[in-house]
């Protein structure tokens, strides 16, 4: 899923990119030769984090469109419904669809909520709202697999491994789970963490990057997780 706030591309020009794709590997290779890369090939979605954490809670463009967060959950799972269609329909057969991390453990979340200096608890109903929505996912996924002959869809857990790592950082080797490696570790993200910014030194003893995104050494750990609890289940096809 994505979000104009971050200039990421949008999905219906993501579904234009894979037609495009699809079109050259054809050209390349030929339509029946073809159909067997894509039948085979492992499409990872990751759906809905940007729209609550921009969209939603710091941007609240989406709260003042819908009632509840429960409609905007609706709102979301529909569109993703519709791309993961979109991506069978284009001959997508095996797909993992990631469901929301604990946004509320979030850096940039924790300081929007109660400031630089203030509490460093993750906010609990936000992490309530991102289970609800991954319990949503999990009932549509199963729903939505046997409408979709030959395919295989699991739903990927990265909420229970990344909520893990902040309640027991010293299993992961990790000595800060609230603030990033860059900058203050609150409030860079992106493009903002650079060759100017200072960093923390030891990236593997910190669970966040930046305010957003994880470092590289829990990226290492969710993989190993996902490895174990997912991935595994494709090797048999």
């Amino acid at each position: 899923m994505t979000t104009a706030v971050t200039g990421a591309i949008p999905m219906y020009e993501q579904i234009e990119l894979f037609k495009n794709y699809i079109t050259r590997l054809k050209g390349i290779v030929g339509e029946e030769e073809a159909k067997k890369i894509l039948g085979g090939a492992f499409i990872i979605v990751s759906s809905g984090t940007n729209d609550l954490v921009f969209n939603y809670y710091d941007i609240p463009t989406r709260r003042y469109q819908f009632n509840t967060i429960s409609g905007y959950h609706d709102f979301l799972l529909n569109s993703l419904q519709s791309f993961v269609q979109e991506l069978y329909n284009l001959g997508g057969r095996l797909m993992a669809i990631a469901g929301l991390p604990p946004i509320g453990c979030l850096p940039i979340q924790i300081v929007t909520r109660y400031g630089s200096s203030g509490n460093l608890a993750c906010l609990e109903d936000q992490n309530s709202d991102c289970q609800t929505f991954n319990k949503k996912l999990k009932r549509l996924l199963t729903q939505l697999q046997p409408k979709l002959p030959g395919s295989r869809i699991i739903y990927a857990d990265i909420y229970d491994p990344l909520s893990d790592m902040v309640s027991q950082p010293q299993k992961y080797g990790f000595v800060e789970t609230h603030r990033g490696c860059c900058g203050t570790g609150v409030v860079e993200a992106g493009s903002t963490c650079n060759k100017v910014t200072p960093t923390c030194g030891n990236a593997s003893r910190f669970m966040f990057w930046d305010a957003i995104h994880p470092s590289e050494s829990a990226y290492k750990f969710l993989t190993e997780y996902l490895e174990k609890s997912v991935f595994s289940q494709f090797n048999s096809i």
